[in-house]
C-alpha cells in the first residue's frame, strides 16, 4: 500500500518539475508547491514516517485497557483483605487494652502499699526527730548557762585587766604630755621682735598656727600699698597646704577683713593678711590682753628680718593702743566685709567679727537679712531645734543688735 503511494507522489513531483517552466507564473508557483509537498510526503513514507506514532499510541491504548481490567478485577480481593486486616488489628487492640488495664490496677495496688509503708516510716522518723529536738534543747540550755557563767567570769577578769592597763595609760599619757611640753620648748619657733602693727599681726598668726601644731620659721614681713600685711613663713613640716588648711581659723581668730591668701615663693610661703582696722591687732605678748593666747613656754624672740630692703618697709610704725571697748556700731566699713566659710561658736565673750558679720547681714548685704533665725544659722550654724546652742546664739544676737541701737522684735512685742 505504501509503495504505490510513494511511487505516485514521486511521479507527481517529477511531473511538476518538468511542467512549471512551460506554465504561467501563477500556475508555475502552484505546481512547485504541489511538487514539493508530494516529495516530502513520499520521503516521510519511505522512512516509516507519519503513521508510526499513530500505530504506537494505538498499541499503548490496548495495553492500558488490559491493565485497567486487571486492576478492576483485583479491587474486590483488596477489599476483603482490608476487612480481614481491620478485624485482626481490632482484636489485637482490645487484647492490649485489657493488658494495660490489668497493669494499671497492679501499679495502683503497689503505690498504695508504698504510701502506707512511707507513712509508717515518716511517723517513726517524726517521733525520733521530736525526741532529738528535746534532747538538743536541753543541751543548748545547759550550754547557755555554762556560757553565761564563763562570760561573767571572763568579763570580771577583763575589767580588772582593763583597769590595770588604764592606769598605765594614764601614767604614760601624763609622761607623754610632759615630753610634749619639753618638745614644744625646744621646737618653739623664734617669733619676730618688734612693736609695729605688721610684726604684732605676724606674731599672732604664728602663735595661732603653733596652737594647731604647725611650726613655722619667720622669714620676713612687709606692708604692700593695698594695705595687706605680707608675711613670709617657712613650715618645718609640710608646705603651703599645712598652713592653708587653717585659713578660715586665721580669718576668724585674727578678725581679718577677708580670708588670707597664700603663695609659695622664693623658698617660703607668702601670706597676705588684711586687718579690718590697724588698731584691731592682738596685743604684744606680756601685755594686758583680755583674751591671751595659749603660748608654749620659753618662746624665743628674735629680731625682725625683713626681706624687702626699702626704707618704707624698715620704718617702724607706731601702733595706737587697743581700745577698751569694741566697735559696736554698724558703719560703712562693713560694706567690704567678707563672710567666713565656717560658723562661729556661740560661747564666750562676743567677738568683733560676730558683730561685723551680724551688721553686714542686717544692714549692708544685698538684699539685707532681717530674719533672726536665718541670721543665727548663717553666723553660728544653729537652728531653732538645737536647744542650748540656739538659745545662746539668739542671746548673742539680741545683745549685738541692742548695742548697735536696733530695736529687737521679740515674740512678746509682736
Amino acid at each position: 500500500m505504501t509503495k504505490p503511494l510513494q511511487f505516485l507522489l514521486a511521479s507527481i513531483n517529477i511531473g511538476t518539475a518538468a511542467l512549471y517552466p512551460v506554465l504561467s507564473f501563477q500556475h508555475s508557483v502552484v505546481a512547485r508547491i504541489a511538487g514539493v509537498s508530494c516529495g516530502l510526503i513520499a520521503i516521510s513514507l519511505s522512512r516509516g514516517g507519519l503513521f508510526q506514532p499513530i500505530i504506537f499510541l494505538n498499541n499503548q491504548r490496548w495495553i492500558l485497557k488490559k491493565e485497567v481490567r486487571r486492576l478492576e478485577s483485583e479491587i474486590p480481593l483488596l477489599k476483603r483483605k482490608l476487612q480481614d486486616i481491620a478485624l485482626v488489628k481490632e482484636k489485637e487492640f482490645k487484647e492490649r487494652e485489657q493488658a494495660l488495664f490489668h497493669k494499671e490496677q497492679n501499679l495502683q495496688e503497689q503505690l498504695q502499699q508504698v504510701a502506707s509503708a512511707k507513712e509508717a516510716e515518716l511517723n517513726e522518723r517524726e517521733q525520733s526527730i521530736i525526741q532529738a529536738e528535746k534532747e538538743l534543747e536541753e543541751q543548748i540550755t545547759a550550754a547557755n548557762v555554762e556560757l553565761e557563767t564563763d562570760k561573767e567570769k571572763f568579763l570580771k577578769e577583763q575589767e580588772d585587766i582593763i583597769a590595770q592597763y588604764q592606769s598605765k595609760i594614764d601614767l604614760l599619757e601624763s609622761e607623754l604630755d610632759e615630753m610634749r611640753s619639753l618638745l614644744a620648748q625646744y621646737e618653739a619657733p623664734a617669733l619676730p621682735e618688734g612693736s609695729s602693727f605688721e610684726i604684732i599681726l605676724v606674731r599672732h598668726c604664728m602663735e595661732l598656727l603653733l596652737a594647731k601644731r604647725v611650726i613655722c620659721e619667720f622669714k620676713g614681713v612687709t606692708v604692700d600699698p593695698d594695705g595687706y600685711v605680707v608675711a613670709r613663713l617657712k613650715p618645718q613640716d609640710g608646705g603651703q597646704k599645712a598652713i592653708e588648711k587653717w585659713a578660715n581659723h586665721l580669718h576668724i581668730e585674727m578678725e581679718l577683713a577677708e580670708p588670707p591668701k597664700f603663695e609659695t615663693l622664693r623658698g617660703a610661703v607668702q601670706i597676705w593678711l588684711k586687718p579690718q582696722e590697724m588698731v584691731k591687732l592682738p596685743a604684744v605678748p606680756g601685755g594686758s590682753s583680755p583674751n591671751p593666747s595659749p603660748n608654749p613656754p620659753n618662746l624665743r624672740i628674735i629680731k625682725t628680718e625683713v626681706i624687702d630692703n626699702s626704707p618704707e618697709s624698715l620704718t617702724v610704725k607706731a601702733v595706737p593702743p587697743n581700745p577698751a571697748e569694741p566697735n559696736k556700731q554698724f558703719d560703712e566699713r562693713l560694706m567690704t566685709f567678707v563672710e567666713p566659710s565656717a560658723k562661729l561658736p556661740p560661747f564666750g565673750a562676743i567677738r568683733q567679727i560676730e558683730r561685723d558679720w551680724v551688721g553686714y547681714l542686717y544692714c549692708f548685704r544685698e538684699p539685707p537679712t532681717r530674719n533672726q533665725k536665718e541670721i543665727i544659722f548663717k553666723v553660728w550654724g544653729y537652728k531653732s531645734g538645737d536647744s542650748n546652742g540656739y538659745r545662746s546664739a539668739r542671746a548673742r544676737l539680741y545683745t549685738i543688735l541692742s548695742d548697735a541701737g536696733i530695736e529687737i522684735k521679740k515674740r512678746s512685742n509682736q
